[in-house]
């Protein structure tokens, strides 16, 4: 197991920290998604194209109901997690959604996933969600494992995501807050 990491500080992300969060979503998917997603498109990932995406989000109003959470330790930003009301059209005003939550690889195994998880969970909560899903890719055991045993079940709902120049099947998990 990796050296757990100690003095981590998750605080609300500013449209500034959309260059570190575009080099770890960048740097997350080319580790994570490996073998799941051609290795072309993940080659083709561009740190300066996802800075100008998430300088959009971070930047939108608050009132979109969006926040997104930034894990920093040791200097530097380690993670991030984004959610917000739930984007499905099956879901009730109650369920929150887990966007998107990554780790830089390094980071991986030490609890931060955790931390973050359960910050975007409370967030939720407080804003009067009941439950949080999050869609997750089919063939992503590794992020499977850590819905699982955060309390996370699969609720049956599946849909195709586009990915680089194909889809591949996601599946929904749910948990009540």
């Amino acid at each position: 197991m990796s050296e757990r990491i100690t003095g981590a500080v998750i605080r609300q992300a500013q449209p500034a920290d959309a260059a570190v969060i575009a080099r770890i979503e960048v740097d997350s998917w080319q580790a994570a998604y490996l073998g799941l997603i051609p290795a072309a498109d993940l080659n083709a990932l561009s740190v300066p194209a996802r800075e100008a995406s998430w300088r959009r989000i971070l930047g939108r109003d608050p009132a979109t109901g969006t926040r997104t959470w930034m894990l920093c330790a040791e200097g530097a930003g380690l993670g991030f997690a984004s959610a917000g009301p739930t984007r499905d059209d099956d879901g009730p005003g109650d369920v929150g959604e887990l966007y998107t939550i990554y780790l830089l690889p390094a980071a991986w195994g030490r609890g931060l996933g955790a931390a973050l998880l359960d910050t975007a969970q409370a967030d939720l909560a407080r804003r009067r969600h009941r439950t949080m899903t999050i869609w997750v890719l089919e063939g992503n055991t590794r992020a499977r494992r850590f819905y699982e045993l955060s309390g996370f079940t699969r609720d049956g709902a599946r849909r195709w995501a586009r990915v680089g120049a194909g889809s591949l099947p996601e599946i929904r998990y749910r948990r009540a807050l």
